[in-house]
């Protein structure tokens, strides 16, 4: 057995950049009732108007929701914005619902509380999102994927003793295989209901860097670090989507995130994967 003892190689980095906040997904509180409604988000919850700071018309039916709390009814039917918030909040958590069923499912629980109360502080690292994001990784190994583009280079390295596992043409040659690939995310059809697709779905940044290496006799191990980093927040690009627009659970998150009567700031979410390749 050899050991090769380097510090730890940058494999592979995506051209987003980590803490990108320019985006138009992290923008928040920048949309006036009137813009919010040229694009289509008139039906926003069930329960209030949040443009006019007033309960609907079917107040019986909102003092019947065992979800809100801390709410009370008033004979002129107005709520301040922190009440009209606080009702959205509620009814976005219990929306998830819908798309969180799975082992995964309280994690679109702490995001929406995150969303309300941490003032656009970065989320993580999540012990069970770190597992969800392993086990997407280790679902991922082989056909056109990172991490068996990964394995198949450092396999072609190691049959031939004049390359090098850790070279600068080594890592030249897996960023260019791995620019072939799909990146992984959480897309799968089992995704849109075990709570994944709602938390992340698309995963902005993402860097992979190989701690070290070791050959034997027989064959080979490396320890991959895959890091990554998604944006909690809607862009409009998202909200006029025939799909995201369908669901009043995305609606009441783009009013809550964008509209400036609110001040919910969107946030980056942290998670990374350590994965050990065989060969």
């Amino acid at each position: 057995m050899y050991s090769i003892d380097f510090p730890c190689e940058l494999l592979f980095q995506t051209k987003n950049r980590i803490n990108d906040t320019s985006t138009d997904d992290m923008r928040h509180s920048d949309l006036s009732d009137l813009e919010l409604q040229s694009l289509g988000l008139n039906d926003v919850s069930t329960i209030v108007d949040p443009y006019s700071m007033t309960f609907k018309d079917n107040t019986i039916k909102y003092l019947n929701y065992p979800f809100i709390t801390g709410s009370s009814f008033k004979d002129d039917q107005s709520v301040t914005p922190d009440e009209c918030a606080s009702i959205l909040f509620d009814e976005m958590r219990e929306l998830s619902g819908t798309f969180a069923l799975g082992k995964y499912k309280n994690l679109i629980g702490e995001m929406i509380n995150h969303f309300q109360h941490e003032d656009g502080r970065p989320y993580g690292y999540s012990a069970l999102l770190n597992r969800s994001f392993s086990a997407l990784l280790r679902a991922k190994q082989y056909g056109n994927t990172t991490l068996a583009a990964i394995k198949k280079v450092i396999n072609e390295y190691v049959s031939d003793r004049r390359k090098h596992v850790g070279s600068q043409d080594f890592i030249w040659d897996v960023r260019t295989r791995i620019l072939k690939t799909t990146l992984p995310k959480f897309n799968d059809f089992e995704d849109r209901f075990n709570g994944m697709g709602i938390t992340v779905h698309d995963i902005y940044f993402q860097r992979i860097v190989m701690l070290n290496f070791r050959r034997y006799q027989m064959g080979w191990e490396a320890d991959i670090l895959v890091e990554a980093q998604d944006h909690f927040g809607l862009g409009r690009e998202d909200i006029t989507k025939k799909l995201y627009q369908s669901f009043r659970f995305f609606r009441i998150w783009f009013i809550l995130q964008r509209y400036n009567c609110f001040s919910f700031k969107p946030f980056v979410t942290n998670f990374n994967a350590s994965i050990k390749l065989t060969g």
